[in-house]
């Protein structure tokens, strides 16, 4: 929108010299008779026209000059709001905003969990790379914690049951090997609790945004 004004103010400027230019030639067309003027005042006239000639020329150069500033200015601008807008919806995928898709694992978890076994498992996925983690349908965000409700364990105000169910994106062989690994997290929950996991790769799957509130209540930005 902004290089279309520049180009119809442009045009303007040059549609009303070009009429200025041929007002004044046709002013002084009817004082001058050309057979009755001189080889040396038929030279100077022409030197004279040709000379307005480059002048408009140059002028209107100028003005082509200043409309492609305008394009470009434009296309920038865009540019910079299309990263802006690109890197704000990178930022509220990952901060758990909004939900992302990619590989990663699925694992279905049976077993009599408490709190900490809860956290000790979303920390080991993160620990191993995953770059987004659910729990049932809960976002685990970084104010995410695993905590002993009202008879049942909750995460974000949402209770889980016995069984649940954990989305990790990220390398499917990494997260796979980071959690089964001898001596892992599933080795020791398993020592420790009644559980049982099943843990399959996926090629794709869907992590969904959280809908827990996640405006700061006393941090502010640093200026």
């Amino acid at each position: 929108m902004t290089a279309r004004m520049a180009q119809l103010s442009l045009f303007a400027v040059a549609l009303t010299i070009g009429i200025l230019l041929v007002g004044q030639l046709r002013s002084q067309a009817p004082s001058i008779e050309l057979s009755s003027l001189s080889a040396q005042e038929l030279s100077t006239l022409i030197q004279t026209l040709s000379t307005r000639n480059v002048e408009l020329s140059d002028g209107l150069a100028n003005l082509r000059e200043q409309i492609r500033d305008y394009e470009r200015a434009e296309l920038q601008g865009q540019s910079v709001l299309e990263l802006t807008e690109e890197n704000l919806d990178r930022l509220a995928a990952f901060g758990g905003l909004s939900g992302v898709e990619g590989q990663g694992i699925v694992l279905e978890v049976d077993g009599s969990f408490d709190p900490t076994a809860v956290n000790d498992l979303i920390y080991e996925l993160r620990n191993a790379g995953a770059e987004a983690i659910a729990v049932d349908d809960i976002r685990i965000t970084a104010r995410s914690v695993a905590v002993l409700g009202a008879g049942a364990i909750e995460i974000d105000g949402v209770a889980i049951g016995r069984s649940f169910t954990i989305r990790a994106i990220g390398s499917p062989r990494a997260l796979r090997a980071a959690i089964e690994r001898p001596g892992g997290i599933l080795t020791l929950l398993q020592q420790s609790i009644d559980a049982v996991f099943v843990v399959e790769e996926r090629t794709s799957l869907r992590v969904p945004g959280t809908e827990r509130d996640l405006t700061p209540q006393l941090a502010r930005p640093v200026e």
